[in-house]
């Protein structure tokens, strides 16, 4: 099962990078929502949790790889990959 990475930190996302398999998924959250703006294309799912893009105001900032997704759907992405590490 592919890993979740969850990046809570902009600055956190290339270590996470460098160690994500390309079946890992890669949520965004709080101020790691920065780092999906902008024409990046990690070469793997990338997510980010719309409360904090909304909280921030980055909702027409994000790159077009990057998915948004609600408080459910990050539910289903934590059921759905095993494990679950986080980046800060």
């Amino acid at each position: 099962m592919p890993t979740l990475h969850v990046i809570n930190k902009a600055n956190a996302l290339p270590g996470c990078l460098s160690v994500a398999g390309t079946n890992d998924a890669l949520l965004l959250i709080e101020d790691g929502v920065y780092a999906g703006t902008g024409p990046r294309s990690p070469q793997r799912p990338l997510y980010a949790l719309a409360a904090d893009v909304v909280a921030r105001g980055l909702g027409e900032r994000l790159g077009p790889s990057v998915t948004v997704v609600t408080d459910a759907e990050f539910v289903q992405l934590a059921v759905d990959h095993q494990p679950i590490v986080s980046w800060r």
